[in-house]
């Protein structure tokens, strides 16, 4: 399945590709970061980031197609060969930190005598399968998949607010202005990963629009501070600063009544179905990278899946997996950045010489 897709299902990529990460990876970094401040770090990052939404809307309106495509058409392969490896590693990283923290979590919560190369075989095949399909089929099954996400989303946030005291989120401000200062950044780092639209401008139909971005980003930002704001309240600042899945731990409290008193394999959908979407789609790009230099597009996604695979069967503590993580975030926005940058200055040299041209 080739065809394209639409900027609607493109939006809606974007929030279960970013919305995952924020969602699960991100929670505990912030509140290891800012603690009780967490929340105002979030806050602190919306203006940031709707400034980078439309930063990244104004190049994706210049540029002509995918990015990779046009490295490719406009620079040398020394270039093109060194544009390829560094986003190939990004977005094999990208991949590689969901994998391993399904795979854990998996593990230690109710897949606890399953080995976990037998869960990383099943998550990657599943990515693998759907990979290989094309854009639109990771569209049309996450277009599928997001609302029930949503709605569950919902019903978590509604069932436990009995337990929530909202007073433990104040005083405000009882951090250092640098702890909060980190945690927007690390916020603002994970809406950086919207980048990946210029790698798939090529199989995007109609323009995506600044209202498309802004909403995008919103909803985003509401996805890290509507969880971390709820745990905060329901479990206070130094016991959820302890929880390594802040956000799972609110589902064992969620019950219907007395008759359906343990409602957690909700959440087992809502994760699965996050890092699903997004492990597949980040093989998608790094095999898009790839397939015009390589002969067996099928033989690359395979190596591309096995990869993934051997890298997340080796041994790492969860402590040095936390700080491999803070090192992705603040990795990933100054690589993201430093990017924008050589790609805005070859957007203005193109008008500028396009304009050269017209009054010549």
């Amino acid at each position: 399945m080739n065809g394209k897709i639409t900027p609607f299902q493109l939006s809606m990529m974007l929030i279960t590709y970013i919305g995952i990460s924020n969602h699960v990876i991100l929670i505990p970094i912030l509140l290891d970061t800012a603690n009780r401040d967490a929340w105002i770090s979030v806050l602190a990052a919306v203006v940031p980031s709707l400034l980078l939404g439309l930063l990244y809307v104004y190049m994706y309106k210049h540029i002509p197609s995918s990015l990779s495509t046009w490295v490719k058409e406009k620079t040398n392969s020394l270039v093109w060969l060194i544009f390829t490896v560094l986003f190939t590693l990004y977005f094999l990283t990208q991949a590689s930190i969901s994998i391993r923290d399904t795979i854990v979590w998996s593990n230690t919560s109710y897949l606890t005598y399953t080995p976990t190369w037998v869960v990383g075989i099943c998550l990657i095949g599943i990515s693998y399968y759907t990979a290989r399909k094309g854009l639109a089929a990771i569209a049309i099954t996450n277009g599928i998949l997001l609302p029930w996400i949503v709605l569950f989303g919902f019903y978590i946030m509604i069932v436990n607010f009995h337990y929530k005291d909202y007073s433990y989120m104040f005083p405000i401000l009882k951090n250092s202005a640098l702890s909060i200062t980190h945690g927007a950044w690390y916020t603002t780092s994970g809406i950086t990963e919207i980048f990946l639209v210029f790698f798939l401008k090529d199989n995007v139909k109609g323009k995506l629009s600044r209202m498309n971005m802004m909403i995008v980003v919103l909803m985003l930002i509401e996805l890290t501070f509507g969880p971390l704001s709820g745990i905060i309240a329901m479990f206070g600042p130094f016991e959820a600063e302890k929880l390594r899945y802040p956000a799972y731990e609110q589902w064992r409290m969620a019950s219907i009544g007395s008759m359906l008193s343990q409602t957690d394999f909700l959440s087992i959908y809502q994760w699965l179905a996050g890092s699903f979407i997004r492990i597949s789609l980040a093989i998608y790009i790094i095999h898009t990278l790839w397939v015009k230099k390589w002969r067996h597009p099928e033989i690359l996604l395979i190596l591309i899946s096995l990869f993934l695979f051997v890298i997340n069967q080796l041994k790492l503590s969860d402590v040095k997996f936390h700080e491999h993580v803070k090192t992705y975030y603040t990795s990933s926005s100054l690589f993201c950045g430093v990017t924008s940058f050589l790609l805005l200055i070859c957007i203005w040299a193109g008008k500028k010489k396009k304009a050269v041209k017209q009054n010549g």
